[in-house]
């Protein structure tokens, strides 16, 4: 029988004796000793097993990867954390092809048990094409079998899940999936081995579903910044995977702070940072005592975990890939007249209210209702619609008539919920986008609680919380405001009457500008369609665009967070291969992660977002490896607006993870805001 308990002990938070712990640190020290520079040895698979070469990179990433599943006493895994497009699917697909080779040559079979092969976690949007990959990559000789684990009718059988070489599944799967440990609660209490061995024989592990009854070879947390709050459930399920290897690729290793490596030293089982108590004594403790020193300290901590290099970093002297330019462009847009008028007079309401908390010295607790005024003033550099809740075609369901004033009244109580509660999803703990709110109470990004509403469990994802979920208690902002009808400003009526109808924002202009400048074709003859990506974070923004798109008969195609896999999949693909559609609008969440694009050669960014690493990641859906042209990239901002003082705070943002990472240039960036960051935002003091 598995020992069904051995990873909630290796995940736990228990404190460990002082001794112990030291030599943990000591022995870490001395692999950063031994990994001082970055590594050059190499490994690749015998020819013919890949239908593509392996790049020299890639070869040291799978050489430094064999490495750490075979000798680390502290993990057996790691941090695969290069650039976006540098090839960290494909150095993982090696790495599972690498122990299939062994195991055939030592004649090993895994046979009918719970024992499984490689487990791949990764975004909605990316699924299909890891399976893509894996599939293409690998010559017919060597073929690996692999599942997808999702939708309604996905086997319940761990026994048909461990057949497979790769099973390929969401992160929201994983969450209904594999129920947190309550284990994992109460190692906190304990601080000796035989009190934890007392729980290790107990019955207290909850039921799980087939993911969570599998022992797996490995698992692989695809964009794994997904988990770096260590607290939501997401995160904690991820914890609780049993696995004897465990892999982190990403190309944003920190997103929000230093705390983030928490979250992947404890999936990671990397002892003693693993633990709560000890990564805040010994990674955060010296940092806030001395910086240097204690950012020194981390990166040697890294260097036994992680590997990560730059599409700048130099091997032997040269870059280690070289890909055809990135021109990016800023382009400063003014308002129309009309546009100029509706965004003052939000700007000054934002700014009195502002001032009125300040004055009274509640900012702290006001800053929900900050951060929903600092969203509408974003979202007013886009289209004045967006504020005011006319687009409705972004609901998941319009909500029934409502014939009761008591009934009226609790669709005010969801309104001011869905707003006050803007900055925190209950699945992800981030600022949601797409933002939703359920008839129980409880605001996801729209992408979070899909697999809920569409799968098996359809129930609220929500910390205690079992309440059904169906499309019609479901509701977008718009939705909820379209019933309530008392949201318009008398004063404002003459100046929102001319923004309805056939009103078209000054970006949107100028996003069909760009487009009808550009060539349908490259100079020479036999060269690909000239193709282009949109990005915006709302999806109300997106259904403005394709309006004005149909209306200019330009051909394109949409991907964003409410699509099923296969339409996602079957309009990526129609993007890459038909040459008749110019166009892919795409929402940033949903297209920023993990998706090759390389068909197109133009990127047009809608909107600007705290963290510029999201959009470093959104751009590289086309300038990566397999790109053949130079990447343009146009990102619009309206001039004399909240939208340049973002520019401005953005490249402050970019500086402070750097010391983290010893790079020079940091492509990290903490988007957290701060009170001294709302203020500059909203008066540009």
């Amino acid at each position: 029988m598995d020992t069904a308990m051995e990873n909630y002990s290796s995940g736990s938070d228990e404190e460990v004796k002082e001794g112990e712990t030291t030599v943990n640190e000591r022995e870490i020290y001395q692999a950063a000793l031994q990994d001082l520079k970055q590594p050059k040895t190499e490994k690749d698979l015998p020819h013919g097993v890949l239908t593509v070469p392996l790049m020299r990179h890639q070869k040291i990433a799978l050489e430094w990867m064999r490495k750490k599943e075979k000798r680390s006493r502290n993990c057996r895994g790691g941090i695969l954390a290069d650039d976006q497009g540098l090839g960290k699917t494909i150095s993982t697909i090696s790495l599972v092809l690498l122990h299939k080779l062994k195991l055939q040559s030592k004649q090993k079979k895994r046979k009918g048990r719970k024992s499984g092969g490689t487990l791949i976690v990764c975004p909605a949007s990316v699924v299909k094409q890891w399976a893509r990959e894996v599939k293409e990559k690998v010559s017919d000789e060597h073929k690996l079998s692999v599942l997808i684990y999702h939708g309604s009718n996905r086997t319940k059988d761990p026994i048909e899940l461990a057949k497979y070489d790769v099973v390929v599944t969401t992160y929201a799967i994983v969450t209904n999936e594999v129920p947190q440990n309550p284990l994992l609660g109460l190692f906190d209490t304990f601080s000796k081995k035989r009190d934890r061995a007392s729980f290790e024989g107990s019955n207290l592990q909850p039921p799980a579903g087939a993911l969570g009854r599998v022992r797996w070879l490995r698992v692989v947390l695809d964009e794994a910044h997904t988990i770096k709050n260590h607290r939501t459930l997401v995160a904690k399920a991820c914890f609780s995977l049993r696995a004897k290897r465990r892999w982190c690729l990403t190309g944003t290793p920190i997103q929000n702070k230093v705390d983030d490596l928490y979250s992947y030293f404890r999936f990671l089982r990397y002892h003693p940072y693993a633990m709560c108590l000890s990564f805040r004594q010994r990674i955060k403790v010296p940092i806030s005592k001395n910086s240097l020193r204690g950012y020194k300290k981390l990166q040697a901590v890294l260097r036994g975990i992680m590997l990560r290099r730059t599409k700048g970093t130099l091997l032997d002297g040269q870059p280690i890939i070289i890909l055809p330019p990135k021109q990016v462009n800023l382009s400063k847009v003014d308002f129309s007249v009309v546009e100029w008028s509706f965004y003052r007079k939000l700007e000054m309401y934002s700014r009195l209210q502002y001032q009125e908390y300040a004055d009274e010295g509640t900012l702290h607790e006001h800053m929900a209702h900050l951060l929903v005024m600092l969203l509408r003033l974003r979202q007013a550099c886009n289209h004045p619609q967006l504020v005011n809740g006319y687009s409705h075609s972004d609901a998941i369901e319009e909500i029934p008539d409502v014939g009761h004033e008591s009934d009226r009244e609790y669709l005010t109580i969801l309104l001011n919920l869905l707003k006050s509660s803007f900055s925190i999803c209950n699945v992800c703990n981030d600022p949601p986008k797409d933002p939703v709110v359920t008839l129980c109470g409880h605001v996801f990004c729209y992408e979070c609680v899909s697999e809920n509403i569409n799968g098996d469990h359809k129930t609220c994802p929500a910390l205690n919380c079992s309440t059904e979920l169906k499309h019609d208690n479901v509701f977008t902002e718009s939705a909820i405001r379209s019933c309530i009808n008392d949201y318009d400003d008398p004063k404002d009526k003459k100046v929102l009457f001319s923004l309805q109808g056939e009103f078209i924002s000054s970006k949107i202009k100028a996003v069909i500008e760009i487009l009808q400048s550009l060539p349908k074709q490259g100079s020479d003859p036999d060269s690909p369609p000239i193709k282009t990506i949109v990005f915006s974070q709302w999806t109300g923004m997106l259904d403005l665009v394709e309006q004005s798109f149909v209306k200019n008969r330009i051909k394109f195609r949409r991907l964003d967070g409410s699509m099923s896999l296969l339409t996602r999949d079957i309009a990526v693909k129609e993007f890459n291969n038909d040459p008749d559609v110019e166009v892919m609008l795409m929402s940033l969440k949903a297209g920023n992660l993990g998706l090759n694009m390389i068909a197109a050669c133009h990127v047009i960014l809608l909107d600007l977002w705290w963290n510029p690493t999201t959009e470093d990641q959104a751009i590289d859906r086309a300038h990566r490896i397999g790109q053949t042209r130079t990447v343009t990239v146009t990102r619009i901002a309206i001039k004399n607006t909240v939208e340049e003082r973002i520019l401005t705070l953005q490249e402050r943002k970019r500086k402070i993870v750097a010391s983290a990472l010893g790079e020079k240039h940091g492509k990290s960036s903490a988007i957290q805001l701060t009170l001294e960051d709302l203020e500059y935002l909203f008066f540009g003091e």
